[in-house]
């Protein structure tokens, strides 16, 4: 008899230590898992009618081509200058350097494809029986085409990956360029067919750095320019090491300012001669491209490039259609066609960057971006400081003191245990409120369009893609429930890129702050050389600087 009792015994609590893990079992079992359509940022390839040659990317790149004819530019440049020739010289010489490299990709007058150039179809999708990867179902696309165009595209392709999985959804991610078609496409088809939409590094809502090309406002900034160069990182195929070197030869013979002064006097003497026609000539008739154009901008921007004349303006009338119909349906609408896709059922994820310089072309650089994209307009709202910069203490003192020391309050408060009851919804607002700054007082993700579905990565390149970043999104397409910054304590709000790793922020100089970009050995020595051979030389003829 006790035998018996003790073998049942046994038995339950063999039941109750399986229970668990049955559980488990059960409940992995009952999520339904999604495939993963990528929108890709990177562009496609481009090709000639028949693919025998590959015209886009640009190979060589256009910078070798710039550099293999900067002695031409710089002697007409130095003519200009001086008089000996006209701007408008100078100006031809720059456009017939850079326009025959992009001429075969230039689109027709209504931003269609000419003479049969095309990216390759997407291959058909093919079904897999693992968990879905990010890169299971991967969607190129011509990065010139209307958004609209590559949004019917994408579609498709949706459709039939909807067919080969035999799933009722899919998650959709888009990178860079690929949120403007995603955009698009939650514009003109919605979200029925979508689980989960995660915009990377998003492109969707203008990116101001394009803005000056087509606007032809530049305004190359001493102290900016300093700033880039000792801060900027490789991205998007730049080549730091390399300017970096050519400034420090500037800056040894105190002739930096000089340089960027006569840049933006030349800028400025070039601009009617030069713009927009060498804008129209490389990206000015791309549909895709016009679509990063921020809706502050876009007004100039067509007055400028492509209606300038009142025959440009009806020689373009297809393509000006185009690209208003982007502004005014996609970007104009989209925080109310992102919540309405929201209030349907859709989930939604926004993870953006920062603390890395732009390009200091425009007025606009001195932005909080991610050394493409601005934090603005990639987060849909965040508040911030100028690139490097913490927010301005009267905002923390003043727009945020109550938020702070109510946070204070009831760090305060928990750590003895006691109970709080906000004594006003504004208080309780300011409790919120706090728990949106980020730690290093750099960004306030409380001004977001959606602050609990918003993450900010400090320092990581614009074309950087960690693992840990990847790892990410397919926790937020894998979570059966609407994923938050609280969901998981390893991808809190505010993360910093370090060494390939992602890093919580927590205090004031948490993670990495941007390396001095220092000069690669190849290109020191050679400005070594330079500055030693030059110094030998004016010493021989006791010259003094």
């Amino acid at each position: 008899m006790k035998k018996t009792i003790r073998r049942l015994l046994s038995f339950a609590l063999c039941l109750l230590m399986l229970l668990p893990v049955v559980s488990m079992g059960l409940q992995a079992a009952a999520i339904e898992y999604y495939p993963i359509v990528y929108v890709l940022g990177k562009y496609a390839e481009v090709w000639n009618a028949d693919e025998t040659q590959r015209l886009y990317p640009l190979d060589p790149p256009i910078a070798e081509t710039i550099k293999d004819k900067a002695s031409d530019i710089f002697f007409a440049f130095q003519a200009a200058d001086k008089g000996l020739t006209s701007w408008k010289t100078c100006a031809d010489k720059i456009y017939n350097t850079i326009a025959p490299r992009y001429e075969p990709l230039v689109m027709d007058d209504n931003g269609n494809p000419q003479n049969g150039t095309h990216t390759k179809s997407v291959p058909m999708p093919v079904k897999y029986d693992h968990p879905f990867w990010l890169h299971d179902y991967e969607f190129s696309y011509d990065s010139r085409l209307d958004p609209y165009e590559n949004a019917r595209l994408l579609r498709a392709f949706i459709l039939n990956v909807m067919t080969v999985t035999k799933k009722s959804k899919v998650n959709l991610v888009g990178r860079c360029l690929g949120t403007t078609i995603v955009a698009t496409y939650l514009t003109e088809y919605g979200c029925a067919e979508i689980n989960t939409c995660v915009f990377y590094a998003a492109a969707f809502n203008g990116v101001y750095v394009m803005d000056g090309f087509f606007t032809s406002d530049f305004d190359i900034n001493y102290s900016r320019v300093q700033y880039y160069l000792q801060n900027g990182k490789s991205d998007e195929g730049g080549n730091y090491d390399a300017i970096k070197s050519a400034a420090d030869v500037l800056n040894k013979f105190s002739m930096f300012d000089w340089f960027l002064s006569s840049a933006n006097s030349g800028l400025s003497n070039m601009k009617e001669y030069l713009f927009p026609r060498l804008t129209l000539a490389i990206f000015g008739t791309w549909p895709g491209h016009w679509a990063m154009i921020s809706k502050e901008a876009f007004q100039k921007a067509k007055a400028t490039t492509l209606a300038n004349t009142p025959e440009n303006a009806a020689k373009y009338a297809g393509l000006i259609s185009k690209v208003e119909r982007y502004q005014n349906n996609v970007m104009a609408k989209f925080p109310q066609t992102l919540e309405s896709c929201r209030k349907s059922g859709m989930k939604i994820a926004i993870i953006s960057k920062y603390n890395l310089p732009l390009p200091p072309l425009s007025p606009n650089s001195s932005m909080m971006a991610d050394g493409t994209v601005e934090l603005r307009t990639m987060s849909l709202g965040a508040t911030a400081g100028n690139v490097g910069e913490q927010l301005s203490r009267d905002y923390i003192q003043n727009d945020l003191k109550d938020s702070v020391s109510m946070a204070a309050y009831v760090d305060q408060m928990k750590r003895q245990g006691k109970m709080i009851y906000p004594d006003s919804a504004t208080n309780t607002a300011a409790i919120k409120r706090s728990n949106y700054l980020s730690k290093d007082n750099m960004v306030d993700a409380s001004t977001c369009q959606y602050p609990d579905y918003t993450w900010f990565i400090k320092n990581c390149p614009h074309a950087a893609y960690p693992r840990d970043i990847e790892l990410l999104i397919l926790d937020i397409c894998r979570s059966p429930e609407q994923y938050t910054v609280t969901t998981n304590s390893k991808y809190p709000q505010f993360m910093a890129y370090s060494n390939g790793e992602i890093v919580e922020v927590t205090t004031p100089d948490s993670g990495v702050t941007p390396q001095q970009t220092s000069s690669s050995s190849f290109f020191k020595r050679i400005a070594d050389w330079i500055i030693d051979f030059t110094n030998k030389i004016m010493a021989f003829f006791g010259i003094k600087r």
